[in-house]
């Protein structure tokens, strides 16, 4: 008998929870940020390559950059699907591209992602020929965004200092990559002003910040066009962040 193939793509509906909104009823940027990773992350065990085969190898997925362009914003109690495929290596990155679907079938967004594997004893990568399964090519399917050029490095003002809490880490004891994007929403938001909207985002982790590190954020506007990044308490880059707005 043949042995059955994990799925090459991967789809996964999720319904808009009102903690996921902002103060407008839409989808939170960090909500985004949610779906895109929980996809991820239920294909990646599907494929072999998820969190419990990782552990076992003393490996780990780390979330590098990601590009996300949204049309539209789904509301309160919308479903909202998305269909995920991994797409190949480049250099030590791992991609993985997203395609979400309101409840209509109509395209809302898409996005693409580099991953890195890191050995989780030294935190450093490693090559991803060390992964326990093959991935497959999905060379048919579309590449958003290349994500090869470095964010620029922004000279901007500080906004506000938040203290990492345990809550905000992920499974690798790290500030949460839906949490910076969170982040970038608060930055994005002046005083007493609504959320705004992001038509583009694009996101780079740089370095992981845990409980009780403090992290300070600061963003500039021109027009639509904003900039944002965190410095940890060294004043080392943690994060930085290229967006359009609305």
């Amino acid at each position: 008998m043949k042995e059955l193939q994990p799925p090459p793509t991967h789809r996964e509906t999720f319904r808009v929870r009102c903690r996921e909104t902002d103060r407008n009823g839409l989808l939170k940027l960090s909500s985004w940020f949610d779906f895109l990773q929980e996809a991820a992350a239920n294909h990646a065990a599907q494929l072999g390559v998820g969190l419990e085969a990782l552990s076992e190898r003393g490996l780990l997925w780390v979330l590098s950059r990601l590009h996300l362009s949204i049309r539209r914003y789904p509301a309160i109690g919308e479903s909202v699907t998305v269909e995920t495929w991994p797409n190949g290596f480049r250099r030590l990155f791992a991609h993985r591209q997203f395609r979400l679907t309101g409840e209509d079938g109509g395209e809302i967004a898409v996005a693409s992602s580099a991953w890195l594997l890191l050995s989780a004893e030294k935190l450093r990568p490693v090559r991803l020929e060390q992964l326990p399964a093959a991935l497959p090519p999905n060379a048919e399917k579309p590449d958003y965004f290349p994500l090869e050029t470095k964010l620029p490095e922004p000279e901007v003002p500080a906004r506000f200092q938040i203290r990492v809490r345990p809550t905000m880490e992920d499974v690798n004891g790290h500030l949460n990559n839906a949490e910076y994007a969170g982040l970038v929403q608060d930055c994005a938001t002046g005083p007493g002003e609504s959320s705004p909207r992001f038509r583009e985002v694009e996101l780079h982790f740089l370095s992981a910040v845990r409980a009780p590190e403090l992290l300070t954020v600061g963003g500039i506007r021109s027009g639509s066009r904003f900039l944002c990044c965190g410095r940890n308490e060294a004043g080392q880059l943690s994060f930085n962040a290229a967006a359009e707005l609305q």
